[in-house]
């Protein structure tokens, strides 16, 4: 399992993830990352904002986009 943390990047500044979660592959951080995203979609200040997943080094693996009512995974790679 490594541990993977969900930051919240908007143009206002970026809200830091302290404790993060842990999975065993990319593939569930990105399903996790969705959920977060479509839960911060309902809260309208969100939308244009991005969910960033981050690895224990800090480095960005990947980005889910907050939008309305929608969800769209942004490779970064």
């Amino acid at each position: 399992m490594n541990r993977y943390f969900f930051h919240v990047a908007c143009a206002r500044g970026m809200y830091m993830d302290e404790n993060g979660r842990d999975f065993s592959d990319l593939k569930g951080t990105k399903t996790y990352a969705a959920t977060i995203a479509a839960e911060l979609a309902r809260d309208g200040s969100y939308v244009g904002c991005s969910v960033c997943i981050a690895n224990e080094r800090g480095k960005e693996l990947d980005r889910v986009s907050i939008g309305s009512g929608w969800v769209k995974v942004v490779r970064t790679d």
